[in-house]
């Protein structure tokens, strides 16, 4: 099989799509000339990761919908962006080769033949045609898709058609947010904006994060994740902090880190110099800490859930501690980011994308205190709280809140009962003066919601539908009084 490396077209992916026309033919990988900035390479890492998220999923329910032994043939996914194309079409052959599955028509052979019969990865082909094609190169099951804007939503639709019968085998439709494509494109997402609303002046808000300093500590020794994890439990000793050095991406099961007996523990959980996804294997929460623990998400780790997942990605007990730095990623959850159960989340850096929940798509305080100084929580969704969700402690000095999307109130920030909210600086974007970047409470058929707080919502007179910038500060809790620069 003619390989790439996924690293060669993610690349190419941000700089086709940096290009207005996403034409690949030109040496100027972003509009008017300019190379993209540290946060429009942010916004694109977030897009890839969503998007290698939905590719997931689908590349799960040919797994579950097809014969065992069946041998697949990637035609094309159809849409306007060859760029986008081409990701998908490699991305679902790298998965199938990987899952060992189903057998895959070798890539040279069917671009030899593209390349007779004239066609690209972005065009349609006729079922017939398909059919006659899957029988020159011996393939049983034909995989094409589409990628199309359906009113604030792009569609991306792919299915399965067997070579002999023409019968449709299995079928996967997902919508993709239009924050997460219009992060690939770098352009405006073409969100139904209201007249007389006006986008804010300036760049994207997600800046480039910081790096922190190293933690030192003991190495845990082991070749995989549960060998580090079944060394932790033989050895682990009170006041002491523990490396684990991820070597590889894994599939890992939900995991629960508490060490009886033990006070003062540290766990520092990071790759070995590069990127590295631990992407979890069934339904649940990914990450249990308990008490008398300090769990570190640091540099070069992606924590990645599924969709269909019913449990959070992290949840913190009462006495236990998380951390999240620079170089971290809570992604693709269908359960939600963080939640805090009696416990503490402390974010300095890192980003948490991608995620949906009923309440705090992207964090949960249900009890306990969250702190951001630092980091991202972007494209996340819920029906209240699409970024955070809170009923404890919430005190923001730093980091940005953006482009979340609630169904009922608080696009950004949703103020429970019993909340304690503090925000001294930081960004929480509001879809009143941004459009494209704005935290936005927007129902399921797209129609922006007035009087919802896009940035934050406690009530109908204590809300801010206006980006609160780093300079606006806002408080408001059970028992205390509001103050700062509310907008209704």
């Amino acid at each position: 099989m003619k390989k790439h490396s996924k690293s060669i077209w993610a690349a190419a992916l941000s700089i086709c799509f940096a290009a207005l026309t996403l034409g690949c033919g030109t040496n100027t990988p972003q509009t008017g000339g300019q190379f993209q900035s540290p946060a429009q390479q942010a916004a694109a890492r977030a897009g890839l990761a969503e998007l290698d998220s939905v590719i997931r999923e689908i590349s799960d329910s040919l797994n579950q919908n097809l014969e065992p032994g069946n041998i697949l043939m990637f035609l094309y996914i159809q849409s306007s962006y060859p760029a986008l194309s081409e990701y998908i079409v490699e991305e679902l052959i790298s998965n199938t080769v990987n899952d060992r599955v189903f057998s895959v028509v070798d890539r040279q052979q069917l671009d030899d033949i593209r390349a007779e019969l004239d066609f690209q990865m972005s065009g349609e082909v006729s079922d017939e045609s398909a059919q006659s094609i899957g029988r020159m190169l011996g393939a049983q099951i034909i995989v094409s898709g589409t990628v199309s804007r359906i009113g604030g939503v792009y569609s991306l639709r792919v299915r399965a058609l067997d070579v002999e019968t023409a019968r449709i085998e299995g079928q996967f439709n997902r919508n993709v947010s239009e924050t997460v494509i219009a992060s690939l494109l770098q352009t405006p997402a073409p969100a139904a904006v209201a007249a007389n609303v006006q986008p804010a002046a300036g760049p994207s808000p997600r800046a480039a994060q910081v790096a922190e300093p190293p933690i030192t500590g003991i190495l845990v020794p082991g070749d995989s994740l549960a060998d580090q994890l079944a060394w932790l439990q033989r050895n682990v000793d009170s006041h002491n902090t523990y490396i684990i050095e991820v070597r590889a991406d894994e599939t890992v099961p939900p995991l629960t880190v508490g060490f009886p007996g033990t006070i003062n523990v540290t766990i520092v959980l990071r790759g070995d110099n590069q990127n590295r996804t631990l992407r979890l294997s069934s339904n649940g929460t990914g990450l249990t800490i308990n008490q008398n623990i300090t769990f570190v998400l640091d540099n070069n780790i992606t924590f990645h859930g599924h969709s269909g997942n019913n449990g959070r990605m992290v949840r913190v007990n009462s006495g236990g501690t998380f951390r999240m730095r620079t170089g971290s990623a809570i992604i693709g959850n269908g359960g939600g980011g963080v939640e805090l159960a009696g416990g503490t989340f402390e974010m300095s850096g890192g980003t948490i994308s991608g995620n949906s929940a009923n309440t705090g798509g992207g964090v949960l305080v249900n009890v306990g205190t969250f702190t951001m100084s630092g980091g991202t929580i972007a494209d996340n969704t819920a029906n209240r709280g699409g970024g955070v969700g809170t009923s404890g402690a919430f005190t923001m000095s730093g980091g940005t809140i953006s482009g979340n999307i609630a169904r009922q109130a608080g696009g950004g920030v949703m103020l429970f009962m019993f909340s304690n909210f503090n925000k001294a600086g930081g960004i929480i974007t509001g879809y009143a003066n941004d459009p494209v970047y704005g935290n936005v409470v927007m129902d399921i058929a797209g129609n922006v919601l007035a009087r919802s707080g896009h940035a934050v919502f406690l009530n109908n007179n204590t809300r801010r539908e206006t980006t609160a910038g780093s300079g606006v500060n806002l408080a408001a809790g059970t028992g205390r009084p509001t103050s700062g620069a509310w907008a209704n």
